[in-house]
């Protein structure tokens, strides 16, 4: 294959979904944060890509304006998407991922309009792609950065990310059908912005319309569908929680409790979309289904344990008991 085909064969876009509500000016910022991603881009040591960004409402004047100007200085290479309504961050990316398709690109980069890619990233992911054929999800480690881009330190960085960079730095999940071990064992393993996909899965996989865990639900089918994945720490992305909030934007913007009660349902629909899907493919038996859930209930009920909500914990506890012993009579019928 020619140096030429490798170039069309591993066309690369950045997908960029941005709420127009976020915290671009608090604090007394004089930078926008989305500017900062884009020169992430910009400083990227493979320059072949293009960068679609998805505005999910009317942003503010400043804002809309470096927006405006980006499209108009650099389109073809960066194309500006503006949206009338809100529709989430999920919908935002697939309408991207549906523009990078009509483009002809074949490699999907997802990165959030606050996060920083690292100057490397395509350069790595390109290169496993094309030295792994069989591979079709590269993700990454992270970095949590505040809002002057310091790292955070460790005992400040909340429970739920904590958890992600935990099961990182201790065999992180590689390989196909992998969903068994996210949904039982670790939950969530790849942030969004760490995450690349060949385009065939970031279209058969689309996000669901939540406002979220809507990036697990779709890591979750991808892994059932086949996509083999693989991780490295080479290339971490700066992932950003500014210093006066707690948690990630999703989290504060929906709220604690609200968003902990959304993400056990979109968690729990993800999974057994994902049992169905190996269920077709012959890679799971029926009879393995009920327990395979007990124990994402448990898994999920320890997360939600950490992040305090044992009311909830305690109902998910509730349904892996039932389905225990569903289970033991089943199989011993």
């Amino acid at each position: 294959m020619t140096k030429k085909d490798d170039r069309k064969e591993f066309s690369s876009a950045f997908i960029i979904p941005h709420y127009a509500g976020g915290h671009e000016h608090e604090q007394g910022r004089k930078k926008l944060f989305i500017a900062e991603t884009i020169e992430g881009l910009f400083s990227q040591t493979d320059d072949d890509w293009c960068a679609i960004v998805v505005v999910d409402m009317t942003p503010n004047d400043a804002t809309y304006e470096y927006l405006i100007h980006l499209k108009q200085k650099y389109y073809p290479k960066i194309d500006v998407i503006f949206l009338e309504q809100n529709v989430g961050p999920g919908v935002s990316r697939n309408l991207g991922v549906l523009k990078a398709l009509e483009r002809g690109h074949s490699i999907i980069l997802f990165n959030d309009s606050d996060d920083i890619s690292h100057p490397k990233r395509l350069e790595v992911v390109k290169k496993i792609l094309l030295e792994n054929p069989h591979i079709d999800v590269v993700y990454s480690t992270f970095e949590v950065i505040d809002e002057n881009n310091r790292l955070t330190p460790i005992e400040k960085i909340s429970s739920p990310i904590l958890e992600i960079l935990e099961s990182h730095s201790h065999n992180p999940l590689e390989g196909n059908d992998i969903w068994r071990e996210m949904g039982t064992k670790t939950g969530i393993t790849n942030i969004t912005s760490s995450t690349a996909v060949r385009i065939k899965f970031a279209y058969q996989c689309p996000f669901p319309n939540e406002k979220a865990s809507e990036d697990f639900h779709s890591w979750m089918r991808m892994s059932a569908f086949g996509a083999n994945f693989k991780y490295t720490s080479i290339i971490p992305t700066k992932y950003r929680i500014p210093s006066f909030v707690k948690y990630q934007a999703s989290r504060t913007r929906i709220g604690i409790s609200n968003f902990n009660q959304i993400k056990a349902r979109v968690d729990t629909d993800g999974f057994s979309k994902a049992t169905e899907i190996a269920l077709a493919r012959n890679v799971i038996k029926p009879e393995e289904i009920p327990m395979l859930k007990a124990k994402f209930y448990k898994r999920l009920a320890t997360s939600m344990k950490r992040a305090m909500e044992n009311e909830l914990a305690n109902e998910l506890l509730s349904k892996a008991a039932q389905l225990e012993y569903e289970s033991f009579v089943y199989l011993n019928r």
